[in-house]
């Protein structure tokens, strides 16, 4: 299973393949049901994961509102960073929308793997770097784009996501309100 994250970790670094060997014992492979929590708000998130297929929403609940946050689809890294970085309660959900796959690493494994090796080490950094850049684009997007916009940007670059998902999850992730969602898709 491992063989699926090379090339996402290939990306992040150079690695060779006794460096994926020494690193295996670390990794485990988790099968979540669709309405799995992977991360649950007001426990300790002491893991990530590599999602090899399925899909899941990172979301926050502040009374009784839900407010989608990403959308975790195949290759991409579930991880309640905030959580996983300070060892504090998370303050957001990640949820399995559909039966999903995932790599897993505990945060303790991947402390270990840092100490081991500079390139386990970069992949942090670079993985970091990236998450830190998607959550800039998206505070940029939901302050300076138009509904139209952001659902333009969201169509291209989540296809498989606009027709799976509840479109209230899309709503909220684009900041709007579920009516002017219907509107913006008479739109396009």
């Amino acid at each position: 299973m491992l063989d699926a994250l090379k090339p996402f970790m290939l990306s992040l670094a150079p690695f060779d393949q006794s460096d994926f060997e020494r690193a295996l014992p670390y990794f485990k492979t988790e099968e979540l049901r669709k309405g799995d929590y992977f991360s649950k708000a007001g426990r300790v998130s002491d893991r990530l994961g590599f999602v090899v297929d399925g899909l899941l929403r990172s979301f926050y609940s502040i009374k009784d509102k839900e407010t989608t946050t990403f959308f975790l689809t195949e290759n991409s890294v579930a991880v309640a960073l905030l959580s996983f970085l300070q060892n504090k309660p998370a303050i957001e959900n990640i949820q399995a929308l559909q039966d999903s796959t995932l790599i897993t690493v505990k945060r303790k494994d991947l402390e270990t793997l840092y100490q081991e090796d500079w390139k386990w080490q970069q992949a942090g950094r670079v993985l970091i770097e990236n998450y830190y850049i998607k959550m800039e684009q998206r505070s940029i997007s939901l302050q300076s784009q138009s509904a139209h916009e952001r659902y333009t940007e969201f169509f291209y670059e989540f296809p498989e996501v606009i027709k799976t998902v509840p479109l209230h999850y899309i709503a909220s992730f684009l900041g709007i309100s579920p009516e002017t969602l219907s509107r913006v898709r008479k739109i396009k």
